[in-house]
């Protein structure tokens, strides 16, 4: 006779039978988290949410099928290098200067994109797509087994990484460049994120195809090591390792997240050990960030802050560092950086300046994360009275990926 505890003890056999054994660490994905999420959609016990984020992954990752592969050597604008194969990107923030009469250089207005840095003349956005691509492929490929999602990673990932004739140079020396100034800023770094928040898993989740070969896992190895290097011993990579606000964290992300993917634990814990220290330098005794304060976006701008705070926690989780429950000598912590944020989510009044209405669901990854990792009810309350908050059928890629690997959650 089946008893309850019985049917748990064979549900918890069956997910831990089914997760498969990937040869390199987890940047952002649980692999847990991941064979529950399969399981539960493929014997029909997923949430109808979640069955619905499935849904919507399939329809992204069908799409994706047919785009051209996107290519740095696809933009007009050549970098200063003469080389197309180098990434280029113009800061968004930064417009033509009016009382100049060939507008150089331009100046910054601190919130306002400028459309002109957001075409297909630089690489940014077919950055941005190539990186969510592959990762999207990826996991529809995890889910449904089908060879034709790796097909089109592997390919995408080729594109990019691998042919000489297509490929990106490992380094993003002009990257977030400003027409008119010499580029010696580590800004755009930044833009990096979307490389390494995404490839490694990717690479993990298609690495099960009979596609994937091992010269394929060696020529993304040998890339994924040169940036790390470039990010580490450059004078742009150094200058970035010591800002203190979104760029020094979305830094100290890449640099973590290279070096425990690539096996550097000894680095991957030195820049954890770093970002805990910096929390005394970025928080203001209540627990604000006080460069992201600053910005004309500034909740916008302390939840992407924060983000990749959470995501360096996520990471020290796998090296043995406990991140989540550090405080410096005045009491400053993620968890007072997140109880800064929060009482919007109750109506009262952002402080601060903002150039936009303030979007809640930015504040989804962060919360998430914290409920996962201590699973208490008052995180279980902040995070319903969230989700209660954004509209059921937003198409917003956080709300998606929450419910795609919280199959169990049951929202209020």
């Amino acid at each position: 006779m089946n008893t309850p505890q019985t049917t748990c003890y064979v549900a918890v056999f069956i997910c831990l039978f089914s997760i498969k054994t990937f040869s390199n660490p987890f940047i952002r994905l649980d692999s847990t988290r991941l064979a529950t999420s399969k399981n539960k959609i493929n014997n029909g016990t997923a949430s109808s949410k979640t069955i619905d984020a499935y849904t919507q992954l399939l329809q992204q990752a069908n799409r994706l099928l047919s785009r051209e592969n996107p290519t740095v050597m696809d933009k007009s604008i050549v970098p200063p290098s003469g080389d197309k194969h180098d990434y280029l990107s113009i800061s968004r923030y930064w417009w033509p200067d009016a009382e100049t009469e060939d507008g150089l250089p331009w100046i910054r207005l601190d919130g306002k994109t400028n459309p002109d840095t957001q075409t297909e003349a630089v690489d940014r956005k077919r950055l941005a797509l190539m990186g969510k691509g592959v990762y999207i492929l990826s996991l529809a490929y995890y889910f449904t087994e089908d060879e034709k999602y790796a097909t089109k990673a592997i390919s995408m990932l080729d594109t990019w990484f691998i042919n000489p004739e297509t490929r990106m140079n490992p380094h993003l020396k002009f990257g977030q460049s400003i027409p008119g100034k010499p580029n010696t800023r580590p800004f755009g770094i930044l833009d990096g994120r979307s490389i390494v928040q995404f490839i490694p898993d990717a690479i993990n989740l298609v690495s099960s195809s009979k596609q994937w070969t091992t010269t394929n896992q060696s020529e993304m190895t040998a890339w994924l090591s040169d940036y790390l290097k470039w990010l580490t011993q450059s004078p742009l990579g150094i200058k970035g390792s010591l800002l203190t606000n979104n760029h020094g964290s979305w830094y100290k992300f890449q640099v973590a997240a290279l070096a425990l993917y690539l096996g550097d634990t000894t680095l991957a814990k030195n820049t954890v050990i770093a970002t805990e220290n910096s929390l005394e330098q970025m928080l203001n005794i209540e627990g604000g960030q006080i460069h992201e304060l600053e910005r004309t976006r500034s909740f916008f701008y302390s939840c992407f802050n924060l983000e990749a705070l959470i995501s360096i926690a996520k990471l020290a989780n796998k090296i043995d560092v406990n991140m989540w429950n550090y405080e410096t000598e005045n009491k400053k912590s993620l968890t007072l950086a997140l109880q800064y944020l929060t009482p919007v989510t109750e109506g009262t009044k952002w402080r601060h300046d903002t150039l936009k209405t303030i979007d809640i669901s930015y504040l989804i990854p962060i919360v998430s994360a914290f409920y996962d990792t201590y699973k208490t009810e008052t995180y279980r309350t902040l995070l319903n009275s969230i989700l209660a908050q954004i509209n059921m059928y937003s198409k917003d890629s956080t709300l998606q990926e929450f419910w795609l690997f919280h199959p169990d959650f049951i929202q209020n």
